[in-house]
């Protein structure tokens, strides 16, 4: 009895850590699919998508049902949604459009995109969206001309006008702030070039980040940024403030930070190496914290104020509470 006592208490305490409570969800494997995109659907349903055109239903205590609707060889990068519709794009000029109400999918494939890949997709505050990327090995890790761009679609899916291009930078991250301002993230292979617009024609530079940007977000109205040192993304990760006098974090071993969500005053990052980073907004103090099975989490979305949904390689999936207490 007392061994069984004592056993019990383990696997209690193996599921905390410093106050945080890990649910494994799916444990992933490292030779399975990935999923590469998350988001929020509703109050209690998300939807991630990934390698192979997966896309699973997960609810907000780890139950996980099957969409699957991509029948093709594609990769999810990127899920956004409106009251009407969930947008899915993927890496070869395709997207697919979801009606909630019609409960069907709509799929387009833009030719002039072909062989291109949609790595990231907002809705503006009119409903236009726009998409960005650029070649479609760049999101493999292929070394290739970038063929960059930026580009306006309407919501029904018919047209497509690219309104940047260069074919030395490829676009990771787009971020709408007000007065109809535009932050575009491009990196040229040694550094990225945030650019800016208020009208998605005429773009200028605002500002210059050492290495390679891959996510820019707007947290507790501040811009944030994170990603790699530099193209190796299983090195050093960097995260910091777009701001006069902000200087930049370096980390080491984490890999790529490759996207983030805030807290209470807490930045949390992704990365590369399966470990939570949670920052403080203030003194830029950081905890880590490792996820169990070691692999890489692309993305993090917000369940309550304390208690996110963490998923990445392997079909890998996270519930992580920071309020929890034994």
């Amino acid at each position: 009895m007392k061994l069984f006592i004592q056993i019990s208490l383990l696997l209690i305490l193996r599921s905390f850590v410093f106050g945080q409570s890990i649910q494994v969800v799916q444990e992933g494997n490292s030779s399975d699919s990935s999923f590469y995109a998350l988001t929020r659907i509703n109050s209690n349903e998300f939807w991630a998508g990934g390698e192979y055109g997966i896309l699973k239903r997960l609810d907000s205590v780890g139950n996980v049902t099957d969409i699957g609707f991509l029948k093709e060889n594609v990769n999810i990068l990127k899920i956004v949604t409106t009251k009407k519709y969930a947008f899915v794009a993927t890496d070869n000029g395709i997207i697919y459009r979801y009606d909630f109400e019609k409960k069907q999918f709509l799929r387009k494939e833009f030719s002039e995109f072909r062989n291109k890949c949609f790595y990231d997709l907002i809705i503006l505050k009119n409903e236009q969206i726009v998409v960005c990327g650029g070649a479609k090995g760049i999101s493999k890790g292929e070394k290739i001309i970038p063929n960059g761009f930026v580009a306006v679609i309407d919501t029904d899916l018919v047209t497509a006008k690219i309104v940047w291009r260069c074919y030395r930078k490829f676009v990771w991250s787009l971020l709408e702030l007000e007065n109809n301002t535009f932050l575009s993230i491009t990196f040229n292979g040694l550094n990225t070039k945030i650019i800016k617009t208020n009208n998605l024609k005429n773009w200028r530079k605002w500002a210059i980040v050492k290495g390679l940007v891959h996510k820019i977000n707007l947290l507790d109205n501040k811009i944030w940024y994170c990603g790699s040192k530099n193209i190796q993304y299983n090195k050093c990760g960097i995260s910091g403030e777009v701001a006069k006098g902000e200087k930049q974090k370096q980390f080491t071993n984490t890999g790529c930070l490759w996207s983030m969500n805030t807290m209470a005053g807490d930045i949390v990052f992704v990365t590369q190496s399966g470990e939570l980073l949670k920052t403080n907004n203030v003194t830029k103090e950081t905890e880590r914290i490792k996820l169990p099975g070691n692999l890489t989490l692309y993305c993090i979305e917000k369940i309550s104020e304390s208690k996110f949904l963490v998923v990445g390689q392997g079909k890998s999936i996270f519930i992580v509470d920071f309020k929890a207490t034994l």
